[in-house]
């Protein structure tokens, strides 16, 4: 690593550490989990992913669901790409399809907060008491339209 490299690395370190901010997902590798057990490094595991398919607009990219050495849980969303909208929202959504639209409307769905950006990566922290085995997909949601951008399945590891 070269020493430019190394002091940039440091400074952004210092930053997050400043602002008192633990280290995001997308600082950390990527570490399976073995035999139910995180590995020996302090890494976030990834305990659900899957891809986005566009529904009322076209959109790319996956929703993984990491669960961090400190036992948080994190909703990331990688390489998202779709449009721009009014009030878009990020939802976890009862089952296993964010494309059936009745779920959401009947409240079947758990709020994250608005979608940080329509292009790009982007974290949103867990509820800890979330059941994961309830809530398995994601929603982009326009809420001001009622209108289902783009989900993501979040199927379980021995679903895949």
């Amino acid at each position: 690593m070269s020493r430019q490299t190394m002091r940039g690395t440091r400074m952004l370190l210092a930053a997050v550490t400043a602002l008192g901010v633990s280290t995001p997902v997308w600082a950390m590798p990527d570490t399976a989990m073995k035999s139910g057990e995180m590995s020996q490094q302090a890494s976030p595991a990834r305990l659900r992913s899957g891809p986005f398919q566009g529904l009322a607009h076209e959109a790319s990219g996956s929703a993984s669901v990491y669960q961090l050495p400190d036992g948080r849980r994190v909703l990331r969303l990688e390489e998202l790409h779709t449009s721009n909208g009014p009030d878009l929202r990020v939802y976890l959504v009862e089952g296993d399809d964010a494309s059936n639209d009745a779920a959401i409307k009947d409240g079947r769905f758990v709020e994250l907060g608005a979608l940080k950006g329509n292009i790009g990566n982007q974290n949103y922290e867990l509820p800890p008491d979330l059941d994961l085995d309830r809530y398995r997909s994601v929603s982009i949601w326009c809420k001001r339209f009622a209108v289902n951008f783009a989900a993501a399945p979040l199927p379980s590891p021995s679903a895949s």
